[in-house]
């Protein structure tokens, strides 16, 4: 059973890959720190996986990163280190523009005032 959360994140970028047969990407995110923490300063960076298509997700919403995001993310457990020691990582499977948001800038020359 998957668990599948949606979130809005500070999206800085996105990539993706396909070699062998398999495709895949990333999402990377970044967020201020804890003002509270005094063992942190300035923003963290951290990365997400995602599938294939979350490149052209982005590219489909007009949004001009970084900006917010709206993700649906899939809480997934895998086996890392060389332990195999069981974790749970975050899988991006979709991305939109956050509620509430209106449509994307227009890149169109500004309006002249009249003389």
């Amino acid at each position: 059973m998957s668990m599948i959360n949606t979130i809005v994140a500070r999206v800085s970028g996105a990539s993706r890959y396909e070699f062998d047969g398999r495709k895949g990407g990333k999402l990377s995110i970044i967020n201020e720190v804890d003002a509270d923490n005094d063992n942190q300063i300035g923003m963290q960076n951290s990365d997400m996986s995602a599938d294939y298509e979350i490149v052209e997700q982005i590219r489909n919403t007009g949004a001009e990163l970084p900006c917010n995001l709206e993700l649906d993310v899939e809480l997934r457990m895998v086996r890392a280190g060389q332990n195999r020691q069981q974790t749970t990582s975050l899988h991006v499977i979709a991305v939109r523009k956050p509620k509430g948001t209106g449509p994307a800038p227009s890149k169109a020359e500004p309006a002249k005032a009249n003389a």
